[in-house]
């Protein structure tokens, strides 16, 4: 799996109004995402810890390389529709990207596959706890 992460520091005018905010957060994933298949598991999060507190993390998730691939070129075509566009920049009203990344899954099986490995059960009953 592909993660696509973008930390946003939400703006004064975002900060001012939260309810406004977040509702047009909802209203943006559903127009911005309408018909990105490739898209799956879009999550959103809220920095209470540590730097940036109160960024919004946001993330979503691709099968493979190709479904990232085929995300790009569609956002790029729909970026040449002038009032797609406009209505994609409005985002600058509301928040300023402050990180991007493109994350892979580490090659190491699921948590719910570890969990019942015999060297997991063992380094549990053995009071290793777990790592």
């Amino acid at each position: 799996m592909l993660y696509l992460v973008y930390v946003m520091r939400p703006t004064a005018k975002a900060r001012s109004d939260l309810k406004a905010f977040w509702k047009w957060v909802r209203e943006r994933e559903d127009w911005f995402y309408d018909s990105l298949h490739m898209t799956h598991d879009p999550r959103w999060l809220v920095r209470t810890i540590g730097t940036d507190v109160h960024a919004v993390e946001h993330s979503v998730s691709f099968a493979d390389e190709a479904a990232w691939g085929a995300y790009r070129q569609e956002v790029h075509r729909r970026s040449q529709d002038p009032d797609w566009e406009k209505r994609r920049v409005e985002q600058d009203l509301w928040w300023e990207i402050i990180e991007a990344s493109l994350l892979n899954d580490a090659p190491l099986p699921p948590v719910s596959d570890r969990s019942s490995s015999p060297e997991h059960i063992h380094r549990s009953s053995t009071g290793q706890g777990e790592t």
